[in-house]
C-alpha cells in the first residue's frame, strides 16, 4: 500500500482523525514511558517517534487485514490518520522536512507489519494506550459499515490481548458499530 497525502472526504474519518490527534499529543509528552524496545536513536528509522508511528501502522495493518481482505474504506481512513501523524503538535510533527522518506518507511511498515507481540509490549503498562490501541482497530475494521466473523474474531483476540475490560470493549465497539 502507497500511502500519499490527501484531504478528509467524510466527516466520520474527520472525527475519528481528531480523537486519535488528541492520543497523538498524549504520547508526545509521555515519551519515556514506552518500552526499552523501540528506544533507539540510529537514524531516522529508529528515532522514537517513527519506532512509535510503526507500531500504529502495524496494528491498523493488521486491523485493515482482519477478515484477509483489503477493503478501500479501510485503506483511506489508515491514510488520513497517517496524515494526521505529521499535524502540529502531533507525533511526526518534527517530520516534514522528511515526510517522503517517513511514508516510505511506514509505507512497508505497512506492508510488513511488526509482530503483534511488539504491539502488545508497547501498550502493556498503560491502560489507556491500549484502550486508544484497541479503539483505532475498531474505528477501521467498522469503516464499511458491517463485521464479518474473522474481523469480530480479530477485535475479541485483540481485546484479550490488550486485556481490554468487557464493559470498555463494549463501549468502544458500540461507538462504531452502533
Amino acid at each position: 500500500m502507497k500511502l500519499k497525502e490527501g484531504r478528509f472526504t467524510i466527516n466520520f474519518l474527520f472525527v475519528m482523525a481528531k480523537k486519535i490527534v488528541q492520543n497523538l499529543k498524549q504520547v508526545k509528552g509521555n515519551k519515556k514511558s514506552h518500552p526499552e524496545s523501540i528506544h533507539k536513536t540510529l537514524d531516522i528509522e529508529s528515532d522514537l517517534h517513527i519506532e512509535y508511528a510503526k507500531v500504529l501502522l502495524s496494528l491498523w495493518s493488521y486491523a485493515c487485514n482482519a477478515d484477509g481482505q483489503f477493503k478501500k474504506k479501510e485503506g483511506e481512513i489508515v491514510g488520513e490518520l497517517v496524515n494526521v501523524l505529521f499535524e502540529p503538535d502531533c507525533l511526526l510533527s518534527g517530520f516534514q522536512s522528511q515526510k517522503k522518506q517517513v511514508l516510505e518507511i511506514l509505507s512497508k511498515t505497512f506492508d510488513n507489519p511488526l509482530p503483534m507481540k511488539t504491539i502488545s509490549k508497547v501498550v502493556a503498562d498503560s491502560d489507556e494506550y491500549a484502550l486508544n490501541f484497541f479503539e483505532d482497530a475498531v474505528c477501521i475494521v467498522a469503516s464499511d459499515g458491517s463485521l464479518n466473523q474473522a474481523e469480530i474474531q480479530f477485535l475479541e483476540d485483540l481485546a484479550k490481548e490488550f486485556k481490554i475490560s468487557s464493559m470498555d470493549k463494549v463501549r468502544v465497539e458500540k461507538k462504531y458499530l452502533a
